[in-house]
């Protein structure tokens, strides 16, 4: 937490692992590696993999078979 707090007073600007892979993404029109992005989001983010697929249904889009 210390460390942190430093690196916040230094200017650091704070992310989260799903920020920085929403930001390796960078567009989501760009499809070859969204399902992997997809799978590790429902897998491992929690309220945003849950989200990502609320959003879907709400759509009524299809999830691609590779991220189910």
């Amino acid at each position: 937490e210390v460390a942190i707090q430093r690196m916040i007073a230094a200017g650091v600007n704070m992310m989260t692992w799903v920020a920085v892979a929403s930001e390796w993404q960078r567009d989501w029109a760009r499809t070859e590696h969204i399902a992997e992005l997809i799978e590790v989001m429902q897998q491992h983010g929690g309220g945003s993999g849950i989200a990502y697929m609320w959003e879907q249904q709400l759509l009524n889009t299809p999830v691609p078979d590779s991220a189910k």
